[in-house]
């Protein structure tokens, strides 16, 4: 596991490299994988199946930290949607082509760029991603509207920073991440000590609220707005995971978007919440590899 910066335009942007501890010669896999978090989280949330996926497909995986999140600051520009997307695009270009994996708001901006820039992503992962309120559905409307008030900055960013100033670094996490998990103690100990040290450091990040403000803001727009033209104009093979457990995207989301897409391949945890990787990582690894291995072909090699 390894740290670096990448320099996307002026902005530098956290990544942590995971190499195979294996060369694996294998004619599936392409070469790398990009690994995008959610909202309010960080590459932590990948750790426990960053390792275990480069060992197991013999490739380069790499996570970032989006515009304001984790240790990516972003003080000179708004962290909203239309950035983070210019970021993850500026990134597979500088980086090449790559299966995208995204979770929460990281599964939107992976589903814009592999409809609105097909030639960067190689294969899309869709892990508990923020997808669109079907038509008719009530499902956690409550949730939903309190998520839409992100879309009044000058409301949204003194809550938030006044939220986070209340709680502390340590109960903010474990706030998080009892709404992120159905059952929480299966959360790593020693993963939970790290989450709460990067909110510790963040703490005193000004811009921490603004960003999480603008970038809820924008993906709530986003979801309203463009996300469902995206999701018809996807022609990578793609994968969609979903826990039915997930207190912040229902089930019933997923499960219209499986309908509207039945080429691609659906699978939902009954026991998982909003975030698998860090909830189950070992069966969402198995589902995962076993995709590769079934749907996604390597670029064509010349002798």
């Amino acid at each position: 596991m390894d740290d670096r910066w990448i320099d996307v335009a002026g902005l530098w942007v956290h990544a942590v490299d995971y190499s195979p501890a294996v060369s694996v010669n294998r004619a599936a896999p392409p070469s790398k994988v990009l690994l995008v978090h959610g909202l309010g989280a960080s590459t932590l949330s990948w750790e426990r199946v960053a390792q275990p996926l480069a060992d197991a497909l013999g490739a380069p995986v790499t996570a970032i930290d989006l515009p304001g999140f984790g240790r990516t600051r972003c003080t000179d520009r708004l962290a909203g949607f239309d950035l983070h997307r210019e970021v993850l695009r500026r990134v597979l270009e500088l980086e090449g082509p790559a299966i995208v994996v995204g979770n929460s708001m990281g599964g939107a901006l992976a589903a814009t760029v592999a409809a609105r820039n097909p030639e960067l992503v190689v294969a899309l992962a869709l892990i508990n991603a923020a997808f669109p309120r079907p038509v008719g559905s009530f499902d956690a409307i409550t949730r939903t509207m309190r998520f839409a008030t992100l879309n009044v900055p000058r409301v949204a960013i003194p809550v938030v920073q006044a939220r986070a100033m209340r709680l502390g670094p340590e109960r903010l996490v474990d706030v998080t991440l009892a709404a992120v998990f159905a059952d929480i103690d299966r959360m790593d100990p020693a993963l939970r000590d790290r989450h709460i040290a990067l909110a510790a450091e963040r703490y005193h990040y000004p811009e921490a609220a603004t960003a999480y403000a603008a970038s809820g803001g924008t993906l709530f727009r986003y979801l309203v707005t463009g996300m469902r033209d995206d999701l018809g104009a996807i022609h990578t093979p793609t994968l969609v995971v979903h826990g039915r457990r997930d207190q912040l995207v229902p089930v019933s989301f997923a499960r219209a978007v499986a309908r509207r897409r039945p080429e691609w391949r659906y699978v939902e945890f009954a026991d998982c919440g909003h975030a698998p990787q860090l909830e189950i990582p070992e069966r969402l690894l198995e589902i995962f590899t076993r995709w590769v291995g079934r749907d996604v072909r390597a670029p064509a090699t010349s002798a």
